[in-house]
């Protein structure tokens, strides 16, 4: 433990567990009473910083709201701190928009189931069509080839050029019967298909919008107790917790079941205090609920960026968040219950001790006076609390001390 500075004493705001030994006499007062109890005493000392936090689980299933679009209404939900079996109700969304865009999908597939028959239907008829209409033109085109093979010789010209065009036109009729055959068969395969993705889109849809109507009541994951999340905007008193009635988007954080197993201490460590506790220090935790129990434990995490507190989603106080893990886990112990934390910055077990009353901070250092005495000595100090001093030397135990 390094020496205490004057800036480093007289700034450090901690709170001492009450020790045997302080009063308040003074030296110089009448009977000299108080002069024999302001006196240098040997004994233990411990320098504890106070802080005041609540039990969170290290770990904790979040429940949040199903994924899909615009918003959701709370319809009812379970109690804060409701104890949940896994499989129970949780919380139950407002599904009336829901149902009506249910029925939209419906009729819209209803409608594409018709369009789609109905094109299949069509195609069919027309494709029947349109073979007819080539058989034909090829026993046109046929016909008109027996009579264009008769040779020329055979026949007066005029008569043999007439077959010959005849033949012609058929053969081109033909042709332009299988184009049409084969551009209405590709044109009626686009259409079905349309139709076909049609149907299928919004069979996708009324899937989609059916199953989106079962998450619309959640359940419990697993057994538990409920916390309910924080609600995004505040009311008239402030932060408050969700509650029915309230708008919610997809995605967004409507409580968690935390698991007993292994708690931990989450505390606000004040702007003004930051850097007086560290990781590592150990720690009394008492829950104001059961102020006979103590559970020891360490300080693992101080952050460095301190929440603003009661903005947005948040309901902390302001201050840099603190963490104290907890070297066991009682069954007593339930998220939220407040907890006292002594954290133990120092100890020294075998140290002279004076009062903090008979310390003076001057600009060359810390100074007492001796019992009876007017001019004061210097002293060297280990470390202050708000009662005591622990004295490094200039004293000598029993030695008689003046308050200033």
């Amino acid at each position: 433990m390094r020496k205490a500075t004057v800036r480093g004493v007289l700034g450090a705001a901690v709170v001492a567990l009450p020790l045997a030994g302080c009063t308040s006499g003074r030296a110089d007062s009448p009977g000299g009473e108080a002069a024999r109890d302001d006196r240098v005493v040997r004994k233990a000392v411990e320098d504890v910083f106070l802080l005041s936090g609540e039990l969170a689980a290290v770990r904790s299933t979040s429940i949040v709201t199903p994924r899909g679009r615009g918003p959701l209404q709370i319809r009812w939900m379970a109690e804060d701190g409701a104890e949940v079996t896994e499989g129970d109700r949780l919380v139950d969304f407002d599904a009336s928009n829901l149902i009506q865009r249910i029925e939209e999908r419906r009729l819209a597939l209803e409608q594409a189931l018709i369009a789609r028959e109905g094109a299949e239907r069509n195609a069919a008829a027309e494709a029947e069509k349109k073979r007819v209409a080539v058989e034909k033109a090829q026993v046109e085109a046929d016909k008109a080839e027996v009579d264009a093979v008769v040779p020329r010789e055979m026949r007066p010209a005029a008569e043999w050029r007439k077959f010959q065009a005849t033949f012609h036109e058929k053969q081109a009729a033909r042709e332009k019967a299988r184009l049409e055959q084969g551009a209405y068969a590709a044109t009626s395969r686009a259409a079905i298909e349309a139709a076909r993705a049609t149907e299928q889109k919004a069979r996708r849809e009324l899937a989609e919008n059916e199953r989106s109507l079962d998450s619309m009541s959640l359940l419990a994951p697993r057994t538990g107790i409920f916390l309910v999340g924080p609600y995004w905007r505040w009311g008239p008193e402030g932060p408050r917790k969700l509650q029915p009635g309230d708008q919610v988007w997809p995605s967004y954080p409507i409580g968690k079941i935390p698991d007993p197993g292994e708690m931990e201490v989450q505390a606000i460590l004040p702007e003004s205090d930051h850097g007086r506790v560290a990781p590592g220090m150990k720690a009394r935790c008492i829950l104001d609920t059961y102020p006979d129990r103590v559970f020891e434990g360490d300080v693992t995490e101080v952050g460095s960026v301190a929440s603003e507190g009661g903005r947005g989603w948040s309901t902390t106080r302001p201050g840099f968040p603190v963490r104290v893990s907890l070297k066991t886990t009682d069954p007593l112990m339930r998220p939220g219950l407040s907890v006292r934390v002594e954290v133990v910055r120092g100890r020294w077990d075998d140290a002279l001790v004076l009062p903090r009353g008979a310390v003076r901070f001057d600009e060359a250092g810390p100074v007492v006076r001796r019992g009876g005495g007017d001019d004061p000595i210097s002293v060297t100090l280990t470390a202050c609390t708000p009662v005591e001093c622990v004295l490094e030397e200039g004293l000598e135990e029993g030695d008689r001390v003046s308050r200033f």
